[in-house]
């Protein structure tokens, strides 16, 4: 009898088809499947982890970290991030350990289990300024 009733029920529902990406007039988001349902995860979001983790690196100046959605069935959106990079630093070292501090940290706290591909690009180099020291008489 139970068994009745869940199937009737089944069958006036449709399926619903969750995307791993949306968007709303709000912006674009990230569907997360979780035991309790779905989380709603927005690029903003990982804007901020990405530039928080970024902030870490050394050699890195200044940093600014952008979300854009991809067609792609491995992962649904990529970081593009443009950095100042200090001078005595090398670009591909402070490159590779940006997208490995971004990606630990959305793998951290938003538990992904796909890789996000981070697009470096270095907008210019800066030297280091000590800063000046006063003498006092």
């Amino acid at each position: 009898m139970l068994k009745d009733i869940i199937n009737r029920i089944v069958k006036g529902t449709k399926k619903v088809v969750t995307l791993p990406t949306m968007r709303t007039s709000s912006g674009e988001f990230l569907l997360k499947k979780t035991d309790f349902g779905l989380v709603r995860v927005d690029y903003a979001v990982i804007e901020k982890i990405a530039n928080r983790a970024v902030a870490q690196v050394s050699g890195i100046k200044e940093a600014g970290v952008s979300v854009e959605s991809v067609t792609s069935r491995v992962t649904p959106f990529k970081i593009r991030l443009t950095m100042i990079l200090a001078e005595g630093f090398s670009a591909p070292r402070v490159s590779e350990s940006a997208d490995k501090v971004i990606n630990d940290a959305l793998r951290n706290l938003l538990q992904l289990e796909f890789f996000v591909p981070v697009e470096v690009r270095v907008k210019q180099i800066e030297q280091v300024v000590a800063p000046k020291r006063r003498r006092v008489r």
